[in-house]
């Protein structure tokens, strides 16, 4: 299989999404990788990965265009960040970083790569977490930045099939790394883009 993956790297957490490309590569997939910071798509060695600022219309032009010169079986985003702090304590910049890898990004992306993903397409992949959308699984920002990705996600396939497309914008609910596995996220990662249709996983 054929994987893009947005948030390749490693940032202040486990660096998930380079964990489980490193991993996809390992079992014979071809992996392409995106990311937001120029110094840390120089220095990666296993896999190509490339600066993008998704936030740019060039940016957003380069992914189109690398969505038709690798033809991705999955187009996955791993990005995402998490401060635990509850909110009174929330410094400001903690926030705005949740917001925007969480929130805008994923937002952007979808816009990006979603027309793409109808009717035969890749299958889109968000990374959602447990904490958002079960009581008292994650600090109240996180969890909320967190949520917001399902009923997004919900909303889309309805607008898609308001046109009469079928959408694969599926969700993949995770906990954290260490108590999910690399693994068994490289598992459902296979297992989603190989289906016909949008799924909501939840590996809890």
């Amino acid at each position: 299989m054929k994987f893009l993956i947005y948030g390749a790297t490693k940032g202040r957490g486990s660096g998930l999404g380079r964990l489980v490309a490193v991993t996809l590569r390992e079992r014979g997939h071809e992996v392409r990788g995106l990311c937001r910071d120029p110094k840390k798509a120089a220095e990666e060695k296993n896999f190509p990965l490339e600066c993008v600022a998704l936030g740019t219309e060039a940016g957003r032009a380069r992914i189109k265009e690398l969505m038709r010169e690798v033809d991705p079986d999955v187009v996955w985003s791993a990005c995402g960040c998490g401060h635990a702090e509850p909110l009174w304590a929330l410094p400001e910049a903690a926030l705005e970083e949740m917001i925007e890898a969480n929130v805008r990004q994923n937002m952007l992306l979808c816009q990006t790569c979603a027309p793409s993903c109808l009717d035969g397409g890749p299958h889109l992949i968000l990374t959602g977490s447990v904490a958002g959308v079960l009581d008292g699984e994650g600090a109240a920002a996180y969890a909320g930045t967190k949520g917001f990705l399902l009923p997004f996600v919900r909303a889309q396939l309805r607008e898609y099939a308001r046109q009469n497309h079928r959408a694969k914008i599926s969700l993949l609910l995770l906990h954290s790394v260490q108590r999910t596995g690399v693994e068994v996220v490289a598992d459902a990662l296979e297992f989603i883009g190989k289906q016909s249709r949008a799924l909501e996983l939840l590996i809890n």
